[in-house]
């Protein structure tokens, strides 16, 4: 019996790409609403807006600029920034003159850094400041790059090497660029995006213009974008969806695009915004509850209870549970007292639509944003086939990942949906240009014609929502028989505001499942200051008896969610905080969960073997490259009993 499938509805909008390409539009834009903002951006703490005709007049010239340089079509410049203007001009001129941009986290290694440019032969880099040129000069690739811009020049007066050239001074006469806008098609490469690398060495996946732009239109067709929305581009473009949020969206609905000053004034720049539209991933939503709990746990008990209160009402209302005088008078009380404040302390009071993306959020901390009051949603898709499902604003399942996003007529057919005979979720309708130099990694997608394969186990529901278990490879089983899936668990265990990573371990060779916690400093030690308990290190905090209690009770909270063959038997506390330095994380904070399991092997077998403590030596690198060695005494902690 074949499976069923499932096809996504259509939904007809008044703008498509229409056959024009991202520079295309950004022109179209120009001649159409030339004086209606653009870009919006803070520095010295005032926003400064930018008009479209301005806009696409800087694009021009900058475009000019570097094909002056001798930046030549079909060539790469690297970026490696913050979200900020420049960097968002540089990437449009750049594709304006048919070459390929490649954005880098910008706090990946010099060595991460060196492998993109290399790979992806990169002949220019936009490098924010110094400490970005100076990854760059460090490489193994840098003879390679002909050019190196910079924005910041703060500290490179003294830097003699003749490729650095302040961005300030890359402009030229822009007559000849348009021409060569008009020449472009929707299927050149705009944009090479690094895949995570979990298991390997990233592989870039090419994204064309109809790609860029019909990832744009799902976003509109599904969310119900309209012109003029607020965005804040804050996710790294090196994550294909701000390719697809930050670059195609803003051209398409058109919306407003906001940077803010630096990183560390999002959060108030995201109050002043108060974004229609926003794109976080699972982590920042993490980070974003926990602030609100930590603030909480400041509080006095008058406050504390009151937000209870109104946190309780606000999953009420989202449940809809409760007769005329809860829906007239208590929500909308609880709403002004306490949810609302909440939303501000969030800057999203007036969010339409906000989204996360690129691994598991929990349903518990799905649900706590949907009480505050935000319309939270999550999304499914990958940097290959692009965005495939999310949830419509008013769908309030939060073990689903929505329902599959509507196509551009102009650019593909409907997405079409079913689970194969392994169990993992099949695509049509999606476009694949494949990995740049990776032919056999890009056949293994499968094709068109007879779906791609996606690598996850997915359920369809039928509801028409899919209900993502793990990814097929990931779902591991014991030598009892009894299977699990490791990401199902280690999202719930995170939902706990004082649990900031978990990997749970548990094999073919194993009878049971561990796991290994990193906790949430912050939470933790604020924790440990309300009750009086003395540490002075990290790893002095993790092993507090107390503060173990509360990662027990968390665990016994999520072995209730399973089955008993699947459930935690045991943990211990990490006495460090996992590190993307170290390579325990991808730059978007994926848990490398080889080098973890290799790292901490002492832990996970004195779980196994029923250890009351583990002493660990283990080497740490500090951010300027210094390595130490740590030493100490880990607590094994068994599920169902007091931490000792």
């Amino acid at each position: 019996m074949n499976a069923p499938r499932l096809t996504a509805e259509p939904v007809a909008l008044s703008r498509t790409a229409g056959g024009r390409t991202l520079p295309q539009l950004l022109r179209d834009n120009a001649r159409e609403m030339p004086g209606t903002v653009a870009i919006r951006s803070k520095r010295a703490g005032l926003w400064r807006g930018t008009g479209w005709a301005a806009l696409y007049e800087a694009v021009l010239r900058t475009a000019a600029g570097l094909d002056a340089m001798g930046l030549e079509a079909g060539q790469t410049l690297c970026l490696v920034s913050e979200n900020r203007e420049e960097a968002w001009i540089v990437q449009m001129a750049a594709i304006s003159l048919g070459a390929v941009a490649v954005s880098v986290y910008p706090d990946a290694s010099a060595d991460e850094l060196a492998y993109v440019l290399d790979h992806a032969r990169a002949v220019f880099v936009l490098a924010e400041d110094q400490e970005q040129v100076d990854k760059v000069l460090a490489g193994e690739a840098a003879p390679r790059v002909r050019r190196i811009l910079y924005i910041e020049p703060n500290g490179l007066w003294t830097y003699a090497d003749p490729r650095l050239t302040p961005l300030s001074k890359v402009a030229g006469d822009p007559a000849g660029i348009e021409a060569r806008i008009e020449a472009a098609r929707q299927s050149d490469i705009a944009a090479y995006c690094y895949t995570s690398g979990t298991t390997g060495k990233p592989k870039a996946a090419m994204l064309d213009h109809a790609f860029i732009l019909d990832n744009a239109y799902r976003l509109m067709g599904a969310l119900g974008i309209r012109a003029g929305g607020r965005y804040l581009s804050y996710i790294s473009p090196a994550w294909a969806a701000e390719q697809f949020f930050g670059v195609g969206l803003p051209l398409l609905a058109p919306l407003v695009l906001h940077f803010a000053e630096k990183p560390e004034t999002v959060q108030t720049d995201l109050r002043e915004i108060g974004p229609d539209f926003l794109m976080f991933t699972p982590r920042q939503w993490e980070m974003q509850a926990s602030d609100v709990e930590a603030r909480m746990m400041d509080a006095g008990p008058w406050r504390q209870r009151l937000y209870h209160w109104g946190l309780a009402k606000g999953h009420e209302r989202v449940a809809g549970k409760g007769g005329l005088w809860r829906r007239a008078v208590i929500w909308p009380l609880a709403d002004q007292l306490v949810l609302k404040g909440v939303r501000d302390l969030l800057g999203l009071t007036r969010a339409r639509a906000v989204l996360s993306g690129g691994s598991g959020l929990s349903a518990e901390l799905f649900a706590r944003f949907r009480a505050f009051g935000v319309p939270l949603g999550n999304l499914y898709g990958s940097s290959e086939l692009g965005l495939v499902a999310t949830h419509r604003p008013g769908d309030t399942r939060p073990e689903t990942l929505g329902r599959l996003m509507p196509s551009d007529p102009t650019l593909a057919e409907p997405i079409e949906a079913w689970v194969d005979e392994t169990g993992q979720l099949r695509l049509k309708g999606l476009a694949f240009s494949g990995y740049l130099d990776n032919p056999e990694a890009s056949a293994e997608m499968g094709d068109g014609a007879q779906g791609y394969e996606t690598g996850d186990a997915v359920r369809l529901d039928e509801t028409g929502e899919l209900i993502f278990l793990d990814r097929a490879k990931d779902l591991r089983r014991l030598s009892t028989g009894a299977t699990y899936p490791p990401t199902f668990l280690e999202n719930h265990l995170r939902a706990h505001a004082m649990i900031r990573d978990a990997i749970v371990i548990g094999g073919a060779a194993h009878d049971r499942v561990v796991a290994l916690i990193n906790i949430d400093m912050e939470i933790a030690g604020r924790f440990a200051e309300r009750n009086g308990l003395a540490f002075g290190t990290f790893s002095e905090l993790s092993q507090l008896a107390p503060v173990r209690e509360e990662i027990a009770r968390a665990v016994a909270h999520v072995n209730e969610l399973v089955d008993p063959g699947a459930r935690i038997t045991g943990f211990a506390n990490l006495p460090k905080e996992l590190d993307a330095d170290e390579e325990e994380l991808t730059r978007s904070r994926k848990l490398r969960r080889g080098a973890i399991e290799a790292k901490y092997a002492p832990l996970i077998e004195g779980l196994y073997a029923g250890a009351q403590s583990v002493p660990l030596e283990i080497d740490v690198t500090y951010q300027d490259g210094r390595k130490s060695r740590l030493k100490a005494e880990v607590a094994m902690n068994r599920t169902g009993e007091a931490p000792r």
